[in-house]
């Protein structure tokens, strides 16, 4: 109340700011009040001076009782809400009721218009996730887009989208900003068990009181998570997995973070729903159907781009041609259900051989190709028979029955020994016949 002198007989809580402290300094604005209560007359001409220190408050224009209004205890007079003060109980009820009543319905038109704000800001990144779904590159692109405007709204430092795998469970991250380095320690540590109980709860989860410190390695630094807000994806009644935003730069996490994430929440799954459709067909385009490894279509593509990189920035590519050795007895001998049941379970004993960077796919029948990308001879040397070795201990069992088996491996490098990528499967390719025509089990090197 902008007065001199306090008023009698007030029942609501209310504070005097005498003139010279409002209208004499600069002033920053100031809480969030119902009303603001001036001398109408002597200080017009500040109403919008007033506005400005109270943006929430409405501001109303007081007179004397000895000056009566025309027309009632309250009118609006010069564009300003004018009253008499003092004011029958009754009355005052009455004003400061509907004074409230119209601060709820500003509060909600403003939710409303953030809400319409907030559709227009993610509708772009939405439809950009769906038009990238076709396209294995760029995908990740059309995520980290809106992911990064998630961050931006919410003022966070990180989002992360963790995903189902076939089973249900567990979840793995599949999306990130990367803004929080060595992430890894915090979901090894704490995070797991959180975007498992929302997963499993169904069930937003939020903490703005953590404080759990990550010692970068090799270094004196460390980084801290100190809040969270993490909710469910749904999908058609399915969890498909959850997203996490962390960090928020100031303040908490509120109920209206809480509410916009819940509103994007639908969208995002339908988007990853989506992706995910176009990453099955495409893996049934390219995985071999009884190895569930990589098809020979898709090696030879893999390969030729990945020899193109080798010569353009002068790196290595290796390339290991796997046969096993005397396979006809083993179809011959227990039937080709067996054979291939033995030849799917070589195909997982590959795959768990090589590093991630590494591509194995079957060639055919029971010979498979391994790319090995910036790999020298001598590495690739090394893995080979790494591979040898794991299979010659292997036992295979296939309808219960227990089977040994070799295999035979020929190796070529691009650029030692040629500079195609059908060139370096013919290369591995003879040198594989070689080691088999010579002892088989066994690895030779391309000449």
């Amino acid at each position: 109340m902008l007065t001199e002198t306090a008023p009698e007989g007030v029942p609501w809580q209310f504070e005097l700011f005498p003139e010279s402290a409002i209208l004499g300094t600069p002033v920053a604005p100031r809480a969030d009040f119902l009303a603001v209560f001036f001398p109408y007359g002597e200080f017009l001409g500040t109403r919008d001076y007033l506005a400005r220190i109270f943006p929430a408050a409405e501001i109303i224009g007081y007179k004397g009782v000895n000056t009566a209004i025309p027309d009632g205890p309250i009118r609006s007079q010069d564009g300003v809400t004018v009253v008499n003060l003092p004011m029958s109980s009754p009355l005052a009820h009455f004003l400061f009721d509907s004074l409230s009543i119209i601060r709820d319905s500003r509060k909600e038109r403003a939710l409303i218009h953030g809400r319409v704000d907030d559709l227009f800001t993610f509708f772009d990144a939405f439809v950009g996730m769906v038009e990238s779904s076709g396209t294995v590159s760029d995908r990740v692109p059309a995520m980290n887009h809106l992911l990064h405007k998630v961050i931006s709204r919410l003022r966070a430092e990180e989002a992360v989208i963790y995903l189902c795998n076939e089973a249900g469970v567990p979840l793995q991250r599949a999306y990130s900003t990367g803004n929080i380095r060595d992430i890894d320690l915090f979901e090894h540590k704490a995070n797991s068990s959180i975007v498992d109980q929302v997963l499993t709860s169904g069930a937003a989860f939020v903490d703005n009181n953590l404080n759990f410190e990550m010692q970068i390695p090799f270094s004196t630094e460390s980084s801290y998570i100190r809040s969270i807000l993490c909710l469910p994806l749904m999908y058609r009644g399915q969890k498909i997995g959850v997203i996490e935003v962390l960090n928020k730069n100031s303040g908490v996490f509120t109920d209206e973070d809480r509410s916009l994430m819940e509103m994007l929440g639908r969208p995002l799954a339908v988007s990853i729903n989506t992706m995910q459709m176009f990453d099955n067909a495409e893996l049934l385009t390219v995985t071999d159907d009884l190895t569930k490894l990589y098809n020979y279509r898709y090696l030879k593509r893999y390969l030729e781009a990945e020899v193109k990189r080798c010569l353009r920035y002068k790196k290595k590519v290796s390339l290991l041609f796997i046969d096993v050795d005397g396979f006809k007895r083993v179809n011959d001998t227990f039937g080709h259900l067996v054979g291939s049941l033995a030849l799917a379970e070589m195909g997982q004993v590959l795959a768990r051989s090589l590093r991630e960077t590494d591509v194995v796919g079957r060639y055919g029948g029971d010979e498979f190709v391994v790319v090995l990308p910036e790999t020298p001879l001598n590495g690739a040397l090394v893995i080979a028979e790494r591979i040898r070795k794991k299979v010659e201990d292997y036992e295979f069992v296939a309808q219960d029955l227990s089977i040994h088996l070799t295999v035979s491996l020929g190796i070529a490098n691009c650029p030692k020994h040629t500079l195609t990528a059908e060139g370096l499967i013919k290369k591995a390719d003879a040198a594989m016949y070689r080691a088999k025509e010579l002892s088989k089990n066994s690895i030779k090197v391309a000449v």
